[in-house]
């Protein structure tokens, strides 16, 4: 590379953003200010964009930071650049919690076990609100990880919010060593692979994990990279070599033409199989080299959230004292040139929440059914998102657990998605319209039976057959009241009133401003013994 030819020692790494590893910024002092000259020299020749003379002209290095004002600029001392390479292998001293900042304080999102805080007793959800008896409030996410982080060994006093109490906690930093890749296998023959972070072993133990889950039936894969701030830009490229090749894999830019492109490391087995990719806002860097070249190529569907927008591949210089300087040398961009810097990969089934890893195993439940335009696909919906074909069981999407989930998808397929509906003669493009009446999508081929505006809460439905009726043939599932919200199901009790008229009544009053749906299934059968055709009516309560 050619910055690597300039500074032979130069490390090219992407900013690591999760919180739970985040480096403390050094307060500068007076002693390093004997680095001023290098210091301002590398602003000078490397800086991402040219450097105003009020910047290269300040007395100290601390002031020189400040007017600069850019956050992915610091200063380290040789042991907070130990600090921040191991963070990167996931290996580094603390209490043991990963974090997310609010206005109390800190979030514990989650609680590594048989550390620190684990064997204090700190559970995820708790906040912390002071440490080292200072208060969090308000605070910035360095501000608290500097008073939570310390040499392996010592302790730190926290005050925590648990509910409606404070606890006082002491907690042990220790030597916490995290693995950056891990997996396991969903469903049966969906392999799912969270990556944590672009460390020095990522790509080899991506491979492991990969050979592991396929000798174990993966078909398919599920690539996690939610919450993944980074790493090294070269992690990144040898990643990319499992699923594109040696081709190439980012675009990178500085202040001095041409700009100059960098190719995947090509390994011993490539991922084969349909690949849906998580992201979230925290998605950044060395993630965002990933998403973007598998986007390009068509070799994954993302499923998730727009990523963070951190295009920017930053150096860390060494200094004659043995500390080091970090500084955004280049913008990197897409295979195809898409920018990233403060723009993101953007998903294509937009879901987040934490409902992204559950919606990708239900897109891939059915990834082995035919996806041709020949044969009997009644029961199905095919989603069509990014290089991806994905069949969804509507029997899936009618259960209670799924009602929501697929609310979603079918909220994001307005957007960005195009959906096929299944048939006896194959795919058949789905009306738009079946959005706003989403009845026809979960009950395909069900007659329209009205609708019902602004019903008393303790409505009792009247359902009149055009043809007498064997009552004999009703059971508890042939009628459903679904609250189209939540996808909970209304008890009822059906009373016949003579031989073509039952009346429907809920055991419950239905909730206010809530839609249902009465389904009919053609499970009913007449007095001659045919077999009725099923019904949806629609019917909404008012605001009392």
């Amino acid at each position: 590379m050619r910055n690597v030819k300039r500074f032979p020692h130069l490390i090219i790494v992407s900013l690591l953003l999760a919180l739970g590893l985040l480096l403390v910024p050094l307060q500068v002092s007076a002693s390093n200010n004997d680095m001023l000259p290098e210091v301002r020299e590398i602003l000078k020749t490397y800086y991402v964009d040219p450097v105003g003379d009020d910047v290269l002209q300040a007395k100290t290095i601390e002031e020189m930071l400040s007017k600069l004002g850019d956050v992915n600029t610091e200063y380290f001392t040789s042991e907070e650049y130990k600090q921040f390479t191991g963070s990167l292998n996931r290996s580094f001293a603390g209490v043991g919690i990963e974090l997310y900042m609010v206005p109390q304080g800190v979030l514990v999102t989650n609680v590594f076990k048989g550390y620190g805080a684990d064997q204090a007793g700190i559970l995820a959800g708790d906040i912390i609100i002071a440490g080292g008896g200072d208060s969090f409030a308000g605070k910035s996410a360095e501000y608290c990880t500097s008073r939570l982080k310390g040499p392996a060994g010592t302790k730190v006093q926290v005050k925590v919010q648990r509910g409606d109490r404070v606890l006082d906690f002491t907690l042990q930093r220790m030597l916490v060593v995290l693995p950056t890749v891990e997996g396991r296998l969903l469903e049966g023959d969906i392999g799912y692979i969270i990556v944590h972070s672009f460390g020095e072993d990522t790509a080899a133990k991506f491979g492991e994990q990969v050979k592991a889950l396929r000798h174990k039936g993966a078909e398919c894969w599920i690539i996690d990279l939610r919450n993944n701030g980074g790493g090294y830009t070269q992690a990144a490229l040898d990643l990319l070599g499992y699923f594109i090749n040696d081709k190439k894999a980012v675009i990178v830019e500085d202040r001095y033409p041409p700009a100059l492109a960098y190719r995947a490391s090509k390994q011993d087995i490539a991922v084969t199989g349909p690949v849906i990719l998580l992201t979230n806002e925290y998605t950044a860097s060395s993630s965002e080299i990933t998403a973007a070249a598998l986007k390009d190529y068509g070799k994954a569907v993302i499923v998730g959230e727009k990523t963070y927008g951190s295009g920017l591949v930053k150096a860390l210089m060494p200094l004659s004292n043995g500390d080091y300087f970090k500084l955004p040398v280049q913008r990197f961009f897409s295979p195809k040139r898409s920018a990233i810097n403060q723009i993101g990969v953007a998903p294509d089934v937009s879901i987040k929440d934490g409902d992204e890893l559950e919606t990708a195993v239900l897109l891939l439940k059915h990834h082995d059914l035919d996806q041709g335009v020949d044969g009997n696909k009644t029961g199905y919906l095919r989603l069509n998102a990014g290089p991806g074909k994905f069949t969804l069981s509507l029997a899936d999407l009618r259960r209670p657990e799924y009602w929501q989930l697929g609310q979603k998808i079918l909220d994001t397929a307005q957007v960005n998605t195009c959906l096929d509906l299944g048939g006896v003669n194959g795919w058949e493009p789905l009306p738009k319209k079946y959005l706003q009446d989403r009845s026809k999508i979960y009950y395909p081929g069900y007659a329209e039976a009205g609708i019902l505006e602004n019903i008393p809460r303790d409505k009792i439905f009247t359902v009149t057959f055009r043809h007498a009726m064997n009552w004999d043939s009703v059971s508890a599932d042939s009628i459903e009241l679904i609250n189209t919200t939540s996808g909970e199901r209304v008890e009822c009790e059906c009373y016949f009133v003579d031989s073509r008229v039952m009346q429907v009544m809920p055991r419950e009053r239905l909730q206010a401003n809530t839609e249902y749906w009465l389904v009919i299934h053609p499970e009913l059968k007449d007095q001659t013994g045919r077999t009725i055709s099923g019904g949806v009516a629609i019917a909404r309560t008012g605001a009392k």
